[in-house]
């Protein structure tokens, strides 16, 4: 829910049409996933976090200022929410990350032949 609440901060500051359905698309995004995490936690689910997570910073890292659909004037604020989106983003991943590691490590052990304790 975190980073749907950063793309509608972003939302605002969009100045074309483009970059809003874009935003838009994206906040919608967010919501459905955090949903499918509350109510079911699959593991499908935390890989899409974290791979979307690691895309998105793949993505706003080696140029920040690329975004043009957002205002010249904004250009402070911009690269506060997008550094703040970054390390939100590197979050989720660490987060998806430990809980994939904590939930399919037992899986591991089966494969290499151990028993599962």
């Amino acid at each position: 829910m975190s980073s749907a609440g950063l793309h509608a901060a972003m939302l605002g500051h969009a100045s074309n049409v483009v970059a809003g359905l874009l935003l838009a698309a994206m906040i919608a995004a967010c919501v459905y996933c955090a949903r499918d995490l509350w109510l079911r936690g699959t593991l499908r689910a935390w890989c899409v976090v974290g791979l979307m997570n690691i895309a998105m910073i793949a993505v706003h890292l080696p140029a920040p200022s690329h975004h043009r659909g957002i205002q010249v004037a904004t250009a402070g604020q911009q690269s506060t929410l997008m550094g703040l989106a970054t390390a939100v983003a590197a979050v989720e991943v660490a987060v998806a990350m430990a809980v994939l590691y904590y939930r399919t490590r037992g899986n591991a052990q089966l494969v290499s032949g151990e028993p599962a304790r």
